[in-house]
């Protein structure tokens, strides 16, 4: 074998074992990267099987656009007076899926309420459909899971509303908005992370940014000669959770994460603090080690599933 043979087949035996290291690396990257996505499901990851229930999929809305995924737990007595959570996924309001609604699905599913993990139009800048828009289209959402409930043989009573980040405030919304066009009543709502206000002042933005963050919200076209105008206040007060905060607002249960830089954390504490002043039953539940993505508190992440429990069973089985 010649020295230039050798040093070929030399290359190409460490090229490949380079190769071989950076599959390996990136395949560990990304299972270490979904373990840690799923920390803060631990809590509710249960045994799921075909005994446990039934879990219909991709159920369209209207033109098909929008889907959701429906859990009906095993056993449910049709013809009886049962028990709605719609769960709203997270995205930065633009993004996410309903897939995410996987492990409150399956979970709560085990505890005897039927769930229905939904989608929603994204609000993105410019395309004319902002905030407002989706919470109207999570309406008719609801309005067709109920009437697919009934036709599974179940009589929707009271629903509860959750979601995380974006679909917090979403859910806190549906609640606010116009809750007379929700088809049941809604008893409470859980939320982690959740946006509870537009105000630019709030999160630190000014003139041009202020201006682009109550657009792309609102759908709207507002320029800078127009921040302080009643209009552009109107625009995202409208769809700013703690504007509609009084004493028939229901019960809400907030988790935030104390590092969280893409939230203020401080929006939690002033948001129930001023629920409670008023009298409502809020619980804030805080995460010292956690940012946005709440990975790093699994005590305070059971605290929360654990309240939501306890939720349930006070004011949806009341």
């Amino acid at each position: 074998m010649n020295k230039k043979t050798f040093d070929f087949k030399l290359l190409g035996f460490i090229t490949l074992v380079a190769l071989a290291f950076s599959i390996s690396t990136i395949i560990s990257f990304f299972l270490r990267f979904n373990m840690l996505m799923q920390k803060p499901y631990e809590r509710i990851n249960v045994k799921w099987s075909d005994e446990s229930g039934s879990i219909y999929t991709d159920i369209p809305i209207g033109d098909g656009n929008v889907l959701y995924d429906l859990y009906v737990p095993a056993g449910l007595e049709t013809g009886k007076k049962q028990h709605l959570v719609m769960y709203i996924h997270s995205g930065n309001f633009s993004s996410g899926d309903k897939s995410e609604g996987i492990y409150i699905g399956r979970y709560l599913a085990t505890k005897g309420y039927i769930v229905a993990s939904v989608n929603y139009t994204p609000v993105v800048g410019g395309n004319g459909f902002g905030v407002k828009d989706a919470v109207n289209e999570l309406y008719g959402t609801a309005d067709t899971v109920v009437k697919k409930c009934k036709e599974l043989g179940f009589d929707i009573e009271n629903m509860a509303v959750g979601g995380e980040y974006a679909g917090g405030t979403l859910a806190l919304l549906y609640a606010d908005l116009s809750p007379e066009k929700s088809p049941v009543p809604v008893e409470f709502v859980f939320e982690q992370t959740a946006p509870t206000s537009f105000d630019p002042e709030k999160w630190g933005y000014q003139g041009e940014d202020a201006v682009d963050l109550v657009n792309m919200m609102t759908a709207n076209s507002f320029t800078v000669d127009d921040i302080g105008s009643e209009k552009y206040l109107s625009a995202f007060r409208e769809i700013s959770p703690d504007n509609y905060i009084g004493s028939e607002h229901v019960p809400v249960i907030a988790a935030y994460g104390l590092k969280d830089k893409m939230v203020p954390s401080t929006m939690g504490s002033e948001y129930t603090g001023a629920l409670k002043n008023a009298g409502i039953d809020a619980t804030l539940i805080e995460y010292p080690n956690s940012g946005h993505l709440m990975i790093h508190d699994k005590d305070k992440n059971n605290e929360y599933y654990n309240t939501v429990d306890s939720y349930l069973e006070k004011y949806m089985l009341k």
